[in-house]
Parts: C-alpha cells; sequence; structure tokens
C-alpha cells in the first residue's frame, strides 16, 4: 500500500475512535476526545469538521461556567440513521435510533423453516418499515437474533432447531435484499446483551440468562465475554424443555381437561390460567406447580452455586405472575442457602419479549460505531 493508502486508513482509524468514543460517552467536548485519544486537538477538529458535514454527530450545546472558556459538547445525531432488529425465535422487530432509542416496535409471525422465511420475511419486514416515519436510505444496519447456533463470520444459521433452520446463508439474504450489513446472533446472546448494554444488569460483567418461553436457554457472560463453550453448545438446558410454552401447555390441556376446557384460550393463557390456580392451597394444579418450582429452582441454584454470577436474569412466562416469580426466587436462594456471603441477585428481565431484537439492533449499532483496526 502507498502513502496516501496508509494515510487514508489512518485517517479512517482515527475517526472510527473519535466516533466510538462520541458513541459511548457522548455528549463530549474536542477537548475531552483529543485527551482520550492521544490525537493533536488540530487532527480532532478535521475529523469532528467532517463528521458534523455528514451529520453523523451534532454540536448539542456547551459546557463551563465562570471566567473560563466553556466548550462545545459533541454527540450522535439520532435521526442520522436507523437499525432494524429482527428476534425470529421470539418473533418480534425493533427500529432503534443512532443513539439507541426505539422508535417503533412491532410483533411479527413466527416463521417456520427456511422456505416460509425465503418467501416471507422480506414482506413482512417491508411492512414494518413501511410503517416507521423513515425512509428507506437511513436503514444503516439490520441484526437478526436465532435461537440456534450461528456463524457470525459468514452470516450464516447452523442449526436452529425451533425455527427448522440448517445452514441457511440468512444473513446474506438479507443483505442481498436490503443493501444493508446484516449481522447474526445467538438469541439468549443478544437478549442478555440488551440487559447489560441498558436493562438490569447494567456494569456487571458475569451473569447468566435463563429464558423459559417458546424456546429454552441459557445465555452465560463471564468477565464481560459471552461464553459459548468449546463447541458452541453452551447454555442449552434440554432439562427445561417440557416448559417451554407450547409443550406445557398442551400437556396440562391434555391432563387437566376439566380446568383448561376453553379452547380459545391461547398457550400463554393457559400458563397464567396454571400459575393462578397452582399458586392456591388446593386444587388440582396446587401439587403440579409445586413440583415445577421445585425442579427449576433446584437445577438454578447449581448454576449459581457453580458459576457465581453478579445476576441471575429470567425471561418468559415464568415472570409474569408476580407471586409465581416470587416463589421461585425464594425456593432458588434455598439452594444456594449459606453457600455465599450474600444470596446471588434474582431479576425478570426489563425488556421482556422484546429483549432478543432490542439486543440484535444495539449490537448491530455496536459494529456501526466499533473501532477499526489494522488488518
Amino acid at each position: 500500500m502507498g502513502k496516501i493508502g496508509n494515510q487514508q486508513m489512518l485517517r479512517e482509524i482515527n475517526k472510527s475512535l473519535l466516533l466510538h468514543l462520541i458513541y459511548q460517552h457522548g455528549p463530549v467536548s474536542r477537548i475531552e476526545l483529543s485527551r482520550q485519544t492521544k490525537l493533536s486537538p488540530s487532527t480532532v477538529s478535521i475529523l469532528v469538521e467532517e463528521a458534523l458535514r455528514e451529520g453523523i454527530i451534532y454540536e448539542t450545546g456547551t459546557s463551563g461556567s465562570g471566567v473560563g472558556r466553556r466548550v462545545t459538547l459533541l454527540n450522535i445525531k439520532a435521526d442520522s440513521g436507523y437499525v432494524l432488529g429482527l428476534d425470529l425465535a421470539g418473533a418480534q422487530c425493533v427500529l432503534l435510533n443512532m443513539r439507541g432509542e426505539i422508535k417503533s416496535s412491532h410483533t411479527i409471525p413466527r416463521l417456520i423453516g427456511e422456505t416460509a422465511i425465503r418467501q416471507e420475511l422480506v414482506g413482512i419486514v417491508d411492512d414494518f418499515l413501511d410503517s416507521c416515519p423513515i425512509s428507506r436510505d437511513q436503514l444503516r444496519r439490520i441484526g437478526v437474533s436465532v435461537p440456534g447456533r450461528v456463524d457470525e463470520t459468514s452470516q450464516k444459521v447452523l442449526r436452529a432447531i425451533p425455527l427448522q433452520l440448517e445452514e441457511m446463508n440468512l444473513g446474506g439474504f438479507l443483505e442481498m435484499t436490503y443493501q444493508v450489513p446484516v449481522s447474526l446472533f445467538n438469541d439468549l446472546d443478544a437478549a442478555g446483551f440488551a440487559e447489560r448494554f441498558n436493562g438490569v444488569a447494567q456494569g456487571l460483567s458475569t451473569l447468566v440468562y435463563i429464558l423459559i418461553d417458546y424456546g429454552v436457554g441459557a445465555g452465560i457472560v463471564i468477565n464481560d465475554k459471552i461464553y459459548r463453550g468449546s463447541s458452541g453448545g453452551a447454555g442449552r438446558i434440554r432439562v427445561f424443555s417440557p416448559y417451554c410454552t407450547e409443550r406445557l401447555a398442551l400437556r396440562l390441556r391434555q391432563e387437566h381437561p376439566e380446568v383448561f376446557s376453553d379452547q380459545g384460550l391461547t398457550s400463554k393463557e393457559v400458563l397464567h390460567k396454571f400459575m393462578e390456580d397452582g399458586m392456591r392451597t388446593e386444587g388440582p394444579l396446587h401439587k403440579e406447580l409445586g413440583a415445577l418450582v421445585d425442579h427449576l429452582s433446584a437445577y438454578c441454584g447449581a448454576i449459581l452455586q457453580f458459576i457465581n454470577p453478579e445476576q441471575l436474569i429470567l425471561n418468559g412466562w415464568i415472570t409474569e405472575n408476580q407471586a409465581f416469580f416470587d416463589r421461585l426466587t425464594a425456593k432458588i436462594r434455598e439452594h444456594e442457602a449459606n453457600i455465599f456471603e450474600r444470596p446471588t441477585p434474582i431479576k425478570p428481565a426489563s425488556w421482556k419479549e422484546l429483549g432478543a431484537a432490542v439486543g440484535a439492533a444495539t449490537l448491530g449499532l455496536h459494529h456501526i460505531f466499533k473501532m477499526k483496526m489494522v488488518d
């Protein structure tokens, strides 16, 4: 590479560094950017002016008081672009602006199989984008979460059993359609990231995120790094499979037809009724709910003893009835009693059903503002 090429690469690296810091710490001044990056004030000024002309950042006001010189603060311009987040397992889509704020969200049909996704997903996304107050050329990136293993380099879904997908080049399919970069993520990793970035786990570096909903599994973060295991299989909790929404609702209907005779109930409504009736001291579901709590709590307690995270986050139908959640939490704490100096905080996910979609979009946003490195 020639001298001009090297200079251009260095310029792009320095600019990405500045944008990364503004994204992470804005509003921030040029002086502070120079201090943190060790770049000269003149270099910072030139690159900042370029970003201002491009409309990526804006001057948000001044800081300082008294006789000292006031400094102008910089921040990412929220409406300079948008990121789409898709959760194919939870059937949700969200649109974030460049500051990570949700501008729109919607429940979408759940698509099963590669054929259905190829035939229907684009129409679903188009309808969602048409309902949003943006133009298509403002879409900067798409983040997609799937319930299974993905290759983030090739953007392939390697295997996602709940979606009946295997070796699907989903990223390439969407990139060809929308002409923007696409990133794929495991849904639990995405949902856990959403909680760490601006949810119940902000500032924490070691946590376990457990989902029991239409699918089941765990996302594990140790020292700020997602732990996937030697073959990418960490977090599979097949022992919880009988408690996923559809399977448990079907069994309850079959074994307790006298309670769930109303065929108009959705699977989620069946589980809500199960929790309400099972929390009573009498009734056919009381014993069964107690056994379920014992099983879930014993496994969760073992995870806490083994990993000792800073926090356990639970999500799915098990968090939708406060009395049931409190009972489950108390039982989990019994299993780690006298093990640690203090009990592990156990919290419901703040993002609920939107977690994986928000996480996928936010991770996509981080890709936009990540620091470029020399290959």
